[in-house]
């Protein structure tokens, strides 16, 4: 048996309306087995454009307890050699009434409201979650991959990052922070070959790859999308134009799939078209933003070290070719600048 881990369990109890719930996924089941169906998750506006797509809650996914989803739906199972379906558009996963009532958050390291507030929100929302580095975006990330693992017993959870310091960091808080089983974890790479990716595919449960290993195996029909149901994009500010975040957001919807994606970045941008740029590609409905002076992260944020480096000034030698007396100028500028330091 693994080691323990402190947690808190945090009940959801706050009026949810579970009738409602239930004929939401008596609906979508509906529509999974008859397509033609006159209703449809889909809205088209007044001038004929291309419709839009409702997001999805983790509401739409829970049935009370003595509630028994139909078909296609398949029952929760535990079984360690479980082996997720083909690729195709059924649902393969189903969702555990028990442990959905209850979400967790470690107790194992110092509670920040800001971070217990964004996981909140992140778990039952598609979220683009801003953080200056350093802040916590790591273990906001570890605790919703959690839950959604304990949700749903067969589901697959990825995460994606551009560099190999920032998956194997995440790594290291979904093991020691949360404690995700290593044995149903894997680091997928270029290197690991096709045939191997496939079997990791089937029988892993929480992937960390880079966008580009994830928008080839999506497309090559080698990730089994339709067990997706947890999402997170790291460097999210870099999912303009085709880079493969906006790629592989695209193929998932195009499937369709039903899942939750978390963002995170330190730089989302500064101009309004390029951030709402992202939460278009990512599909993202809800915006957590903090920055140092926000009340409730500035306790955090240490002090700043400012360390001088010193400089040689230029040696400016005879056979040198004069520039001309504006540069001249320039030069002597500079240097009564950066004289002091030197």
């Amino acid at each position: 048996m693994g080691p323990e881990f402190p947690i808190e369990l945090v009940e959801e109890e706050d009026g949810f309306d579970w009738e409602a719930a239930v004929r939401e996924i008596d609906l979508a089941c509906l529509k999974s087995v008859n397509p033609s169906s006159s209703s449809s998750t889909h809205f088209t506006n007044g001038n004929g454009t291309k419709p839009a797509k409702r997001q999805s809650t983790l509401d739409r996914f829970i049935a009370r307890a003595d509630h028994k989803p139909p078909p296609p739906y398949p029952p929760v199972v535990s079984d360690p050699s479980f082996e997720c379906g083909t690729n195709d558009n059924t649902p393969s996963v189903g969702i555990d009434p028990e442990t959905a009532k209850t979400w967790i958050y470690p107790v194992n390291v110092p509670l920040r409201d800001y971070q217990f507030a964004i996981t909140k929100t992140a778990l039952f929302s598609n979220t683009l979650v801003a953080l200056p580095t350093g802040l916590g975006k790591t273990l906001i990330a570890a605790v919703v991959m959690y839950n959604y693992f304990r949700w749903f017993p067969q589901g697959k959870i990825v995460f994606a990052a551009p560099s190999r310091p920032l998956v194997m960091q995440q790594i290291e808080a979904c093991h020691n922070i949360v404690g995700i089983p290593q044995e149903w974890t894997i680091d997928l790479t270029g290197q690991t070959c096709p045939s191997k990716r496939a079997s990791l595919w089937k029988t892993k449960r929480v992937f960390f790859v880079t966008p580009q290993v994830l928008e080839k195996d999506i497309q090559s029909g080698t990730c089994v999308t339709n067990c997706l149901v947890c999402l997170v994009i790291d460097e999210a500010h870099r999912a303009l134009g085709n880079y493969s975040y906006c790629v592989v957001v695209r193929e998932l919807m195009a499937v369709p799939v039903q899942l939750r994606i978390l963002a995170l970045t330190a730089t989302p941008g500064s101009k309004t078209q390029a951030i709402q740029g992202i939460l278009d590609n990512l599909q993202i409905s809800t915006l957590e933003y903090r920055n140092e002076s926000d009340h409730d992260v500035c306790p955090y944020v240490h002090d700043r070290k400012v360390e001088l480096i010193e400089v040689q000034a230029p040696v400016f030698v005879a056979e040198q070719v004069p520039l001309g007396k504006d540069a001249d100028e320039v030069s002597k500028r500079l240097l009564d600048v950066i004289r002091p330091y030197a």
